[in-house]
């Protein structure tokens, strides 16, 4: 019996697979995959659905478990690049009000 938390993350499954889950949402969706076995084993079937009705209709090889494992794998490294970049920009951003507020203060002052 899944719980509320998983019927939520399993409702943007198909958002994720198409790559339309982004942020927030999806760092949370993968976490939670990570962390709960049946839905990954439930985002997998989904991804074999689609990845393998898509191989046949344009006659792709069939390693659907490998790809979905690579598939998960790039996610998390989109995602951890995702928040570096966040931060950067917090600090970047930190910085340049600093320095801003450094030159009003000496423009204020009269120095």
């Amino acid at each position: 019996m899944e719980n509320t938390e998983c019927r939520s993350y399993r409702k943007n499954f198909s958002r994720f697979l198409n790559g339309k889950l982004e942020g927030k949402e999806r760092r949370a969706l993968l976490k939670h995959v990570e962390e709960c076995e049946e839905c990954r084993e439930e985002l997998r079937i989904q991804y074999l659905l689609q990845e393998g009705m898509f191989r046949l209709e344009h006659g792709g090889t069939f390693d659907i478990n490998s790809d979905f494992e690579r598939m998960m794998e790039e996610m998390q490294k989109e995602s951890k690049q995702e928040i570096r970049r966040a931060w950067f920009f917090r600090v970047a951003m930190c910085v340049f009000l600093g320095v801003t507020y450094y030159f009003l203060g000496i423009g204020i002052v009269g120095y």
